[in-house]
């Protein structure tokens, strides 16, 4: 509603402020009128223009076009807002007792000491052993290791993804050991493939970091002082701690 040098909201602040008042909500199915007051002012939506004085007519009808604009602003974003929800709402999933799927780790518990930059995305995968499509939930097999975490094995739908059998011939090696810390091994670490480089920023230590999928990232020390990787690297540098790592970019 405001003109593109923006000089003119204070004009249209008090009806555009009217008109989202006593516009309907679409959840509670009342204008913000009714809930207050109890009733929908008439007022603003029955001014009349047929008056002898000028400045009344002026008045009148600036504020009758303010309120229009203001309806039809509300009604397009409305209506915008409903294309792009559905723009990018997704099919859900037909799961069936039976199938493998991925878990989020998005709302699981990590172990004390953990970053949750590091962990995987999805763990798993798991086989679904009761499925509640009504409701779109389903329960899951889930790990001794992960029933020990209390956690319960009934997820919604958009917490998880098909699981793709990995293809040997194709990918040799790479199904994964273990996609959840829950007090493994150091040897069965699988998530970090190498530590491949360093470099400093003052007193501060970034680590190019070479994930078993391929993806490279730089992670700081914090994220990395508990990896074997980052002992691994010490030793191929020749160093006993990473505080002794050449002080170049490399």
């Amino acid at each position: 509603m405001v003109a593109p040098d923006q000089k003119d909201w204070y004009e249209k602040l008090p009806l555009a402020e009217f008109a989202l008042n006593s516009a309907t909500n679409a959840s509670t199915g009342f204008a913000p009128f009714e809930l207050t007051y109890g009733y929908l002012p008439k007022s603003m939506s029955g001014i009349s223009t047929d008056t002898h004085y000028p400045g009344v007519k002026e008045y009148a009808q600036r504020a009758r076009t303010y309120l229009e604009q203001a309806h039809d602003a509300l009604i397009d974003a409305r209506v915008s807002q409903t294309f792009y929800a559905n723009k990018r709402r997704r099919h859900e999933p037909d799961f069936e007792v039976g199938d493998k799927v991925y878990l989020s780790t998005k709302n699981l518990t990590m172990p004390k000491g953990r970053a949750r930059k590091l962990v995987p995305k999805y763990i798993g995968p798991y086989t679904i052993i009761g499925a509640f499509p009504d409701s779109s939930n389903y329960l899951l097999d889930l790990p001794a290791e992960l029933k020990e975490r209390r956690i319960h094995p009934k997820f919604h739908v958009s917490l998880l993804r098909r699981h793709e059998p990995n293809d040997d011939d194709l990918f040799p090696g790479r199904e994964a050991q273990a996609y959840y810390d829950v007090g493994l091994d150091n040897e069965q670490e699988w998530l970090v493939d190498e530590i491949i480089g360093h470099e400093w920023d003052g007193k501060r230590c970034r680590f190019h970091v070479r994930w078993t999928l391929g993806d490279h990232t730089w992670e700081p020390y914090e994220h990395c002082k508990e990896l074997v990787a980052l002992d691994n690297y010490c030793n191929l540098m020749g160093v006993k701690s990473w505080l002794q790592l050449p002080r170049h970019k490399s």
